[in-house]
């Protein structure tokens, strides 16, 4: 089982919000990582930043920017929730997205 895969069951499989695999578990472009596209959203794993899944609106600009080949490089945490309860947030490698609505 792959961090990814346990990263998923962790997330409810394909019962949680990420539903079904969408394709196979595949080496990003520059090799070191890896990642599956899921119904709802998204995992990506790098050895030094582990399995952090990325959904809805930030992973839409973060896909814009162009994945971990942008200045943003690899997820650091899960998407999560902000203090104020209304907003969402991913932290990267070089930097954050925000959205509250």
């Amino acid at each position: 089982m792959t961090a990814i895969d346990e990263r998923y069951a962790a997330l409810g499989g394909p019962k949680g919000f990420l539903g079904q695999p969408v394709g196979p578990e595949m080496p990003t472009p520059d090799t070191v990582g890896r990642f599956r596209h899921f119904q709802g959203g998204s995992i990506y794993w790098h050895p030094a930043t582990d399995a952090h899944e990325v959904h809805g609106r930030i992973r839409d600009k973060w896909s814009s920017l162009g994945w971990e080949t942008s200045h943003l490089g690899y997820p650091l945490t899960d998407e999560t929730g902000t203090p104020d309860g209304t907003g969402r947030f991913n932290h990267f490698q070089g930097g954050s997205i925000y959205w509250h609505p």
